[in-house]
């Protein structure tokens, strides 16, 4: 309640953060490879991500005014870094000097780490949630023009077997309404399907929802896929970090520890299994990868 409190407080408490923010968010399926993401952008001066605040999704719905309330959220956090020089996020547990990079994996606690920054300089303030940020990407588009949106999809047959794989199980809980933040897209997954088909299709749910926004909306909106990250590292921080408006986007960042994570392969499901997750999510999947 306490953190729940503490978003909601945000839009009442939206005052200037006495600096210039560049506010952006980082979303897409969850187990696409975020986490990692966020550890590579805050290798940039004056980048700043919050790796999974804990309360999300309730106060994002409480109210009716996301954006209003993401705005104030992320005011807040600017404030703290300028104040303090702290910022709320998930770090690795066994170091935590350093951003996770796998949150299921690794491990992760949440911190106020230590942040040096140029206040002189504008700072980029992003906020990563892999499944709230996709329920309201409407809303949070619409709301605020400023706002920049990188959403991350991976070859659905790996990221549905992570998210079977990892301490996440099945979740949210497509089989029970019920549950979670993710209740608005029900409608929007077939209710007859099998568990598996129906995470083919809030794969393909999320995705589309992605292609949508970033065809209304191209200069606030990218798509990045997983697999172009691990190819090409260099190359995609440096487009990332212009979408975002840092400094010097060009400017090398340290990526050499770049490397495949987990589940790269297909194993555990069968053949049939796969072709019938690829004939739900298939042309989904190539079209973003081109």
């Amino acid at each position: 309640m306490r953190l729940k409190a503490y978003w909601l407080r945000a839009v009442e408490s939206n005052r200037d953060p006495g600096i210039t923010i560049k506010p952006f968010i980082l979303t897409g399926p969850p187990r696409s490879g975020t986490s990692l993401l966020s550890a590579l952008l805050t290798r940039k001066p004056n980048v700043v991500v919050v790796n999974e605040p804990v309360v999300v999704g309730d106060p994002l719905m409480a109210r009716g005014q996301p954006a209003q309330l993401l705005r104030g959220y992320m005011n807040s956090i600017a404030r703290q870094i300028v104040t303090r020089g702290t910022v709320p996020t998930k770090v690795d547990q066994k170091d935590p000097s350093r951003p996770t990079t796998d949150t299921a994996h690794r491990g992760s606690v949440r911190r106020d780490v230590k942040i040096d920054i140029d206040q002189s300089q504008p700072l980029c303030v992003g906020v990563k949630h892999p499944i709230s940020f996709m329920e309201f990407l409407g809303e949070l588009v619409e709301g605020w023009p400023e706002l920049k949106v990188i959403i991350l999809a991976r070859d659905p047959v790996l990221t549905i077997r992570s998210w079977r794989e990892t301490k996440y199980g099945w979740q949210p809980g497509l089989d029970d309404p019920s549950q979670g933040i993710w209740r608005r897209m029900y409608d929007e997954v077939p209710a007859d399907a099998s568990p598996l088909a129906k995470r083919a299709h809030l794969w393909k749910l999320l995705v589309e929802r992605g292609e949508r926004y970033r065809a209304s909306h191209p200069s606030q909106v990218t798509i990045q896929r997983y697999e172009g990250l691990l190819a090409d590292p260099a190359a995609t921080m440096a487009r990332l970090f212009t979408h975002i408006g840092a400094s010097n986007p060009n400017e090398p960042t340290d990526v050499s520890d770049v490397r495949p994570q987990q589940h790269t392969d297909y194993k555990g499901f069968t053949d049939e299994e796969v072709r019938m997750i690829q004939s739900i999510c298939g042309e989904t999947d190539k079209r973003t990868r081109a």
